[in-house]
């Protein structure tokens, strides 16, 4: 059987780095047109681009022990803040797919393997059910077979006493019959 899954995630690998670029090159090239999209990912990248830029200048700045200090961060050209946005974005698109997708995975087999564990669990309890049920049933047969062995012995005793006293009944009949010849 092919592994699509497997093959899937490669493939959204491979070109993911190509995608970045093309979201990239989509951003850049909206000097032409002006269209109201293109507009919206252009501020979207600048204003991106900035605020990693102010991020980054502030770690660096605390790395040296200046980040007590009330520090004014200039903000980038548009064109730098756009490029830097762009970087950041695509470097983050790639990120996530190379991340994203053993981590889908490793949770969708934890899903997985949880499923299982529930449905062995429900199926040790259906036959941990049914294993007490039988040793209800087997110490009721044994109760049983206790109260028919005590009627055995009765029904025995009953037998040889009835017996016995048909063996007398008999030979007191005999015992007449030669008296009276």
């Amino acid at each position: 059987m092919i592994p699509f899954k497997k093959l899937a995630s490669l493939f959204i690998r491979t070109f993911s780095k190509p995608v970045a670029n093309i979201i990239k090159r989509y951003a850049l090239n909206n000097n032409n047109k002006r269209s109201f999209g293109r507009r919206i990912v252009r501020n979207s990248f600048i204003f991106i681009g900035n605020k990693y830029h102010a991020l980054d200048t502030y770690l660096e700045r605390a790395s040296i022990g200046q980040s007590n200090q009330q520090i004014f961060i200039k903000p980038l050209t548009d064109e730098a803040a756009f490029m830097k946005g762009t970087d950041l974005f695509s470097d983050l698109f790639i990120y996530t797919c190379v991340l994203g997708l053993p981590l889908y995975e490793i949770i969708r087999q934890s899903n997985e393997s949880a499923k299982k564990e529930a449905i062995q669990d429900e199926k040790l309890h259906k036959l941990s059910k049914e294993v007490e049920e039988l040793e209800l049933i087997e110490s009721k047969i044994k109760e049983k077979q206790l109260q028919l062995a005590q009627l055995d012995t009765k029904l025995i005793e009953q037998i040889s006493q009835t017996s016995y006293q048909f063996q007398q009944q008999i030979q007191n009949i005999f015992n007449d019959l030669n008296k009276n010849q």
